[in-house]
């Protein structure tokens, strides 16, 4: 799962995955530590929500992550204009 994140963050390609029985489409912005678990800051695109509209800013809890893939479809924007707070260890970043 490492590998994926880091390379779809680096080469600026979308992610599947299921969440919470959900299906996700996104582009991952920000992967690091939030309080001490494994975290992604994605800007879905597509996919289901029970929370609202689309497109919209999540973080991701990895551990409740399942099928995880990386997709050929890549993404231009960065849209992150700055490092959210709270995060106590940034992996990888879109730049």
């Amino acid at each position: 799962m490492d590998a994926l994140i880091r390379c779809a963050i680096k080469e600026r390609r979308l992610l599947e995955f299921w969440l919470h029985g959900l299906h996700r489409v996104a582009e991952p912005h920000l992967y690091g530590r939030h309080k001490g678990g494994l975290q992604l800051l994605v800007y879905q695109v597509r996919g289901d929500s029970r929370s609202g509209g689309l497109p919209y800013w999540r973080r991701v809890d990895l551990a409740e992550v399942s099928g995880l893939k990386l997709l050929d479809e890549g993404f231009g924007a960065k849209r992150l204009t700055g490092l959210p707070a709270g995060w106590d260890e940034v992996l990888a970043v879109v730049d």
